[in-house]
């Protein structure tokens, strides 16, 4: 049964009279096409396709795409059998004003194959409808639309989507109920009446994430593990790049179906080799175009006509330059034109151990086969990557290097790994992100299994990483860091940091607790140990310096099982200065032996003189039952670190985002719409727009009054009642005392006037006006910010008011929607937050109110992609409630924003 449903006329509207009026009424005026609507999208099925707002000029492809439709796929559309579409229904359905009359197409090449529509009914309601061609049926494209028309819909203050359904379109009616919104069911004359509200909730960003989940997954699936490969480029020059791919599978001793294209043989090592792509058997599951960046795109249309269903593209493509980085556009877009999905270019390949070995990659060898995931992104990060567990000989499951990832990312490879039970712990080195949003998703949902280590990217910034389309942050390097905490993962400050940590946790796992011992054999080495432990913030509860320095390891032995006692220690870090007799590494295998045993995690530090060393590194690197050794303390403590770090699991996100029934998002949106500047420019608002814009989310400021003159302020303090604050409504001077810009506690109309002499002669710098605002009470003042950025989206910030705490920096940052929970966390994120606590005469305030204070601004940030940037400056918290004091606003033209309620593949036409 097909993914659509009737009706579009609706059964309540099945007159004849009704009928010719709707179809009859005029054609809305041509309205501004909305380019931040188009989007690449996953299917479940692991293909991408192309989204985008409906054209005039879609008409004869949507008369192909009607005709294509079997007659019950048409009659579940429109209720009647409709061979054809007429010329007037061609122009209805194509020349939409994408404001009350919304419809999206999706095309996979030129041809479209599903189409989704909304009319609004009333202000706040529409009437959705979908239509999915028979060949894409159970693909997720109605549940995908489903979210685009929402997102869409929300833009322009419609809460509600009603449709119709005939009872037999099951399958439509499931595309409603499992979206995850409430949906109400109702029978009348013989159709089912759907209507739910659109608003995103806990359990529909659940079910949308599990479908992008499942989808993402499958398209690695067909990438990291084909069954089929194709080398286009081969040559019979093994140090081709080509030739070296060729190698490389070959080396891993891979089972498929093997397919090259060489121009310059018809063999190649003994494999057939075909001169056209053409030519190959199709389909193939993947494809390695190993080409200039010239013959890219005609090598894609080729691949493409044969049923390639994946790409890797090993060369660089010159993406320092405007050409180069042009052409990479080119290349996602023909892509994903097609439904394939690309790896690079740029990338250095993928490789799998074990008993389904594979390495379609530009490495020598296979790494010894393990429980560790290790990905990269560039050549040369990869590189180092797949160098640094060969030196530690770190045991790896698999291995990918997303090259430039224009299209697949270490997001999508961190979604199929999350399904791979043989994976133990996950390393990933970043340069950049491109869904900082989205990773923090993924991870923290991967983290409460899997440990997570990340390189994170030297800043938020293009970094000079050639081919990395990254969105510049206005954030400082603490927001991601912050964010990147939130999800679990452990952070790593060079690629060294991240493999000893991912060496250690995949050879002992993760510590099962936080209590730390200490054992060495020298008192300074075991103050080193101390010093640096303190510094990591470790957990010690056994320090012991005292063992023996003596050439029988046994002495050492029976410190570690008295340590290594029940109830006693987690991890153990042992310091060792080599006596330079004795077998050093039987008694290294010992401590092992015992501490296996004991259950606790152990880390070694060994001084000792270099070919002792060495032998013993040698012995840690061939055998994967030996705990990790280093040469200093702070090597060893570091490690240790990142693995108790990984043992802390996020705690599981159960609650749903805070709601408030008080929420206007009606008025907001118009108060939005009146006020949007044009593409390009950003509006600062008035006092008085943003009282009300604040107002519509429960955020009242308190009243004020303009004050021109003396007179005028008694009379504005009269109506707001006194005690007042007179303050100039200067940007820079208006909270500021310590400028002269705010006078408080002004009692009667005699200390106003003085104040109001006083401040426009201290002021007279300033042309801006006075204002009175009634006083708020004895509290402690903050600051909340939001910000929508381009790199993280919508991020909301918290601190103490006053320049002390921006100049060290004492700010938290979150990204919403916040439940009542992560509120309260991050109220008391900062630092100086303790003062709410109450400290040094100031009574406990009111930290549930700050709360409600964030939760709002959570809200009102999500709900209005528009809001450029938003403070509220001061906030006073009381001993009872929170009182906004300030408020600056402004409005730009809705970002595409990274990661919303709908699916969207980043990078060619989508980011």
């Amino acid at each position: 049964m097909a993914d659509r449903h009737g009706p579009f006329p609706s059964p309540s509207e099945r007159s004849a009279g009704r009928r010719s009026r709707r179809r009859g009424a005029p054609a809305p005026a041509p309205a501004a096409y909305p380019a931040h609507w188009e989007a690449d999208i996953a299917l479940r099925d692991g293909s991408a396709a192309h989204l985008r707002p409906i054209l005039p000029e879609d008409a004869d492809a949507l008369q192909d795409f009607h005709v294509r439709q079997s007659e019950r796929s048409r009659y579940l559309r429109f209720f009647a059998p409709m061979p054809r579409l007429s010329p007037r229904d061609l122009e209805r359905f194509t020349v939409v004003d994408h404001h009350d009359r919304v419809a999206l197409v999706v095309q996979r090449g030129e041809e479209i194959i599903a189409v989704g529509r909304y009319d609004r009914t009333s202000p706040e309601e529409a009437e959705v409808a979908f239509n999915v061609s028979d060949a894409s049926q159970g693909t997720g494209l109605a549940s995908v639309l489903l979210e685009h028309l929402a997102a869409a819909a929300r833009e322009v203050g419609i809460s509600v989507f009603t449709a119709e359904v005939l009872p037999q379109n099951a399958r439509m009616l499931s595309v409603f109920t499992d979206a995850g919104f409430d949906v109400r069911r109702v029978l009348d004359d013989g159709v089912v009446m759907v209507t739910f509200r659109i608003d995103p909730t806990a359990r529909s960003l659940e079910v949308m994430a599990e479908r992008e989940h499942r989808a993402e997954a499958r398209a690695m699936e067909r990438l990291l593990h084909p069954a089929s490969v194709l080398v286009v480029g081969v040559s019979t020059r093994a140090d081709s790049i080509g030739g070296r791919v060729l190698t490389a599978l070959e080396g891993s001793g891979w089972q498929g179906d093997l397919h090259l294209v060489s121009r310059d043989a018809f063999e190649v090592r003994g494999h057939l080799a075909r001169p056209r792509i053409a030519d190959v058997p199709g389909p193939v599951d993947l494809a390695v175009i190993a080409l200039r960046p010239e013959s890219w795109l005609e090598a894609i249309e080729e691949c493409a006509a044969i049923g390639v269903r994946s790409v890797l593209v090993p060369t660089e493509g010159h993406t320092d330059s405007a050409e180069g980085r042009r052409r990479q556009r080119e290349l996602v877009a023909e892509v994903r034109r097609h439904g394939m999905r690309l790896l690079g270019p740029g990338s250095l390949g993928v490789l799998r151990t074990g008993e389904d070995a594979l390495s379609v990659s530009l490495s020598p060898r296979l790494p010894r086969p393990g429980t560790a995931a290790v990905a990269g992104q560039s050549s040369a990060l990869g590189a180092m990557l797949l160098a640094g567990v060969d030196e530690r000989g770190t045991g790896v499951h698999e291995f990918v290097a997303v090259g430039n990832r224009a299209d697949v990312s270490l997001n999508d490879v961190l979604q199929h790994w999350e399904d791979d039970e043989r994976i133990d712990v996950i390393g990933l080195a970043l340069e950049t992100m491109g869904n900082p949003r989205k990773f923090t998703r993924i991870a923290r949902r991967l983290t409460r299994s899997t440990p997570v280590v990340v390189l994170r990217p030297p800043g938020l910034r293009v970094s000079g990483t050639p081919g990395h389309d990254v969105r510049e942050s206005s954030l400082p390097r603490r927001a991601l860091d912050q964010v990147l905490a939130s999800s679990g993962v452990v952070q790593a400050r060079t690629v060294d940091h991240l493999l000893d940590v991912v060496d250690a946790v995949s050879r002992q796992g993760v510590p099962k607790g936080p209590r730390v011992a200490l054992l060495s054999n020298t008192a300074a080495l075991g103050a080193s140990l101390r010093g640096a432990a303190d510094e990591a913030g470790l957990q010690i509860v056994i320090d012991d310096r005292n063992v023996p320095l003596a050439a029988d390891p046994r002495v050492m032995q029976r410190a570690l099982t008295a340590v290594a006692g029940p109830d006693r220690a987690d991890l153990i870090i042992a310091g060792v200065i080599d006596p330079l007799v004795g077998d050093h590494l039987g008694a290294l295998r010992e401590m092992a032996t015992i501490a296996r045993h004991s259950e606790v995690a152990l880390v070694v530090c060994l001084v000792s003189e270099r070919s002792r060393f060495q032998e013993v590194h040698e012995a840690v690197r061939e055998d994967l039952t030996l705990p990790p050794v280093h040469v200093t303390p702070a090597l060893a403590v570091r490690a240790a670190a990142g693995m108790l770090a990984a043992a802390e699991r996020p705690a599981a996100e159960r609650e749903e985002p805070a709601v408030r029934e008080d929420v206007d998002r009606a008025a907001a949106r118009r108060i939005v719409e009146q006020h949007l500047p044009p593409v390009g420019e950003r509006v600062t608002l008035d006092l008085e727009t943003t009282r009300a814009l604040l107002a519509a989310y429960g955020l009242p400021l308190l009243p004020s009054l303009p004050a021109a003159d003396a007179e005028e302020a008694v009379r504005a303090a009269s109506t707001v009642g006194y005690p007042v604050a007179l303050k100039s409504t200067d940007p820079v001077l208006r909270h500021r005392a310590d400028l002269g810009g705010v006078r408080l506690d002004i009692t009667d109309a005699v200390q106003l006037r003085h104040a109001h002499a006083r401040m426009r002669e201290d002021l007279s710098f300033s042309s801006a006006p006075l204002e009175v605002q009634s006083m708020a009470p004895t509290g402690v003042p903050m600051v909340v910010r939001s910000v929508e950025d381009p790199s993280l989206g919508p991020v909301v910030s918290l601190s103490v008011a006053g320049d002390a705490t921006d100049l060290l920096e004492d700010i938290a940052y979150a990204i919403p929607p916040f439940s009542q929970r992560a509120a309260r966390e991050l109220v008391d994120a900062p630092a100086s937050a303790v003062k709410l606590s109450g400290e040094r005469g100031l009574p406990p305030a009111d930290r549930d109110a700050l709360a409600d204070v964030v939760v709002r601004t959570g809200l009102l940030a999500e709900d209005v992609p528009e809001l450029a940037s938003f403070e509220l400056y001061p906030v006073v918290v009381a001993r009872e409630g929170a009182f906004v004091v300030g408020a600056r606003a402004e409005l730009a033209p809705a970002p595409n924003r990274t990661d919303g309620a709908r699916r969207v593949l980043l990078g060619g036409r989508s980011g």
